[in-house]
């Protein structure tokens, strides 16, 4: 989804070395590839290299530690075609900074001539190259080690974006950008510390207003993740949302998402932060126990304090997405579902990001476990947070790798979402939102099973693209494959698209009118089901369905549906009438002619029909038919023509569409039992026409919403 801000760095680098002129004459071209969204053409890239009179250079950017295995593959390949590589990364950069050159993956890199880069290069990036052209590249470029004279990003080149590249995202409209970098805390976990530094270093307002300016009229960039790790902690904070703001005031409407930290805020923050159009904030929350808040180093943040601050930031209409770490000391595989669900029903953040605690190189954390000789995972391909890598002090591996994937399903559940989607439905625009990032980020995490940050919405896979080491497929067996999970992808898809139709019919705004319909419809379907005494059926039925034979069970099938129907009209009062009287006729033929072997559910059917001879209905029939009829005359305006003429999308279907689910989940049940003879074909064709005008409203609706109209 969002392309890499290091990647636009080196290339804003690049550009300038050749605005400036700095090797006179000679042209100089850029191609840029992000592998996250394109497959790295390296048999071209070789054959560019063997131009006459061409010098190749490969740049391996933004190395993570979970990436440095393929950039390796990826670098031992361009070296074997002579061609000069160059890795740099908070991989590198973190592993000397912390550790020192002679680590084994470091000294890995230099026995194969590749080249590494530790720190930033704003200030040598010219000598790098020069270094390249003229064949004598070092083996190590290692910059401002002790954190003492980093970069001054003030007066470096602004980053640029490659069109070419931005063009494989899924949104080419969205960007990213570091306006500042470092962070003045010092949790133990982080990296970002001991390579950018603890000391706040800014671009100018000025600088950053051009940067987005040139981005919106050239390549049409509205939206961006400022990948500054605490914006919050910005000097210039005010001066460039101020900046941003007369962007806006000029007709360039760009937002942004940032990250911050949880302390308080300075005054007039986060009014501007919402003025400058700032959507969203990415909070690192980590955990809601102070216990594991003071082990990582995390003092500042106060947990009696998470909720307060977040309602600030929802009282000035932005989204807080928190990240939020599984596997910290005192989590246990009890403590961590009460901590989520304090993290749901109280905190309330609208979006959260879950995370595996990992030593990554460059990080304190790290650097003592490798002084205690500590077992690590030695796979750095594992090395992502989303994989336990280290023993844990009181989960096995399954049980914390458990724990992280239960966390997922339990903030993305549908529940959770109606909850959060129920709290902003006064505002469309942040509805509509959230609703595009709980498509992404449920698809990406329970269906694809990737981290939402490292993942789109549709997998590629190249087949010849494979470690060194694993069998290269055939064409034929890996189409056979990619058939299979494809196929398995699109069921899950239209699974997941149902449930999100239903987040939808329960979260969408309702006007006054519609609430106080829906609240009379409620009144009256109450006094129906006390009536027919429903409540106590449902008992006798649930433990007589236990143990009747299955083909008598078949017979009382429908009570299931007929139990949590929904009336909203006369038409539905007549039709669930005649259905129910239908199952009581079929209740006294089945209890008539019970054989033996359903002898134990006797008991549990005579009490249905006292039950049903129980009920004394009257003239309340009468009663209930002329209330629908009354009910009918206030629907809202704009609905009534779907009520009256096409009962596809009729308010039943306005409001919930789990009666349409439930007839589904019986349909199927009915054919995995070969009981087909049991299935309504007309009922069959109306969910059909009802199911597929209900997606098309919903797509429409959200496509409207998603451009604005």
């Amino acid at each position: 989804m969002l392309p890499s801000n290091t990647l636009s760095v080196l290339n804003g680098l690049t550009e300038e070395v050749k605005r400036s002129r700095v090797f006179g004459d000679l042209r100089i071209e850029i191609v840029t590839f992000d592998e996250t969204t394109e497959k790295i053409p390296v048999k071209n890239i070789i054959r560019w290299s063997r131009r006459p009179s061409t010098k190749l250079i490969v740049g391996l950017v933004g190395v993570q530690t979970n990436q440095f295995p393929r950039a390796f593959d990826l670098g031992r390949q361009f070296r074997a075609a002579g061609i000069d590589v160059i890795m740099g990364g908070f991989h590198t950069s973190g592993t000397i900074n912390m550790l020192g050159e002679q680590e084994p993956d470091i000294q890995a890199l230099v026995q194969e001539s590749i080249s590494i880069v530790s720190g930033e290069v704003e200030e040598n990036w010219a000598e790098i190259l020069a270094d390249a052209l003229h064949g004598r590249l070092k083996p190590i470029y290692s910059f401002a080690q002790d954190l003492q004279s980093l970069v001054d990003i003030g007066s470096a080149p602004l980053p640029r974006i490659s069109p070419k590249t931005m063009r494989h995202f899924a949104k080419p409209s969205f960007g990213t950008a570091d306006t500042s970098r470092g962070c003045p805390f010092a949790c133990s976990f982080c990296t970002i510390i001991n390579v950018q530094g603890r000391k706040m270093r800014e671009r100018s307002p000025e600088s950053i207003a051009e940067m987005l300016r040139g981005n919106y009229r050239e390549h049409g960039v509205t939206f961006y993740f400022f990948t500054d790790d605490n914006f919050a902690r910005k000097k210039l904070w005010r001066e460039t949302f101020e900046e941003i703001i007369k962007l806006r005031k000029e007709g360039i409407k760009i937002s942004f998402m940032m990250q911050v930290d949880l302390a308080r805020k300075p005054k007039d923050f986060v009014r501007l932060a919402a003025e400058a159009g700032c959507t969203q904030v990415f909070i690192g929350m980590e955990s809601v126990n102070p216990q594991n808040l003071k082990a990582e180093g995390k003092g500042q943040n106060k947990v009696e304090e998470y909720q307060k601050i977040i309602e600030e930031w929802h009282d000035a209409g932005i989204v807080v997405h928190t990240g939020y770490i599984i596997g910290l000391p005192f989590d246990t595989k009890e403590q961590v579902p009460r901590d989520i669900r304090y993290l749901m029903d109280v905190i309330q953040p609208d979006q959260s990001s879950f995370f595996m605690l990992t030593p990554l190189p460059g990080s304190h954390d790290h650097r003592e476990m490798k002084k205690r000789g500590e077992w690590m995972d030695p796979d750095f391909n594992k090395r992502d947070s989303f994989h336990a890598t280290v023993k844990h002090p009181n989960m096995s591996a399954e049980e914390w790798t458990e724990a992280y994937e239960d966390t997922w399903k339990a903030f993305y559940s549908k529940e959770n979402m109606i909850k959060i989607l129920s709290r902003w439905n006064h505002n469309p625009k942040v509805y509509w939102n959230l609703v595009s990032c709980f498509f992404w980020y449920k698809n990406a995490a329970l269906i694809e099973k990737e981290h939402p940050m490292i993942a789109g919405f549709f997998r590629l896979k190249e087949r010849l693209s494979r470690r060194p080491g694993f069998a290269i497929d055939s064409l034929p067996v890996h189409l056979w494959k990619r058939a299979r999970e494809v196929t398995a992808l699109l069921i899950s898809w239209a699974k997941f698209l149902k449930e999100m139709e239903e987040v939808w019919l329960q979260t969408r705004k309702k006007s006054e009118k519609e609430e106080k319909w829906l609240e009379d419809a409620q009144r009256i379907q109450g006094e129906i089901w006390q009536a027919l005494k429903i409540a106590e059926w449902q008992k006798a039925y649930s433990d007589a369905k236990s143990t009747l034979p299955a083909k008598a069970k078949a017979l009382l099938d429908p009570f299931e549906e007929l139990s949590s129907k929904i009336i909203f009209s006369r038409k539905d009062l007549n039709a669930f009438l005649r259905q129910w009287e239908s199952l009581q006729s079929r209740l006294q033929e089945l209890r008539l002619h019970l054989t033996r072997e359903g002898e134990a559910a006797r008991g549990w059917l005579d009490e249905m029909v006292r039950i049903h001879r129980s009920m004394s209905l009257g003239d309340r029939i009468q009663e209930w038919q002329e209330a629908y009829s009354r009910l009918r005359h206030s629907l809202p305006s704009k609905y009534r023509l779907l009520h009256a003429k096409f009962d596809a999308l009729s308010n039943r279907a306005l409001y919930s569409r789990e009666p349409l689910q439930r007839f589904w989940d019986n349909t199927l049940e009915q054919v995995k039992g070969m009981r087909i003879w049991n299935i309504d074909l007309g009922k069959l064709t109306a969910s059909l026409i009802k199911d597929f005008f209900l997606t098309t409203y919903f797509a429409i609706t959200y496509r409207s919403a998603s451009r604005g109209e």
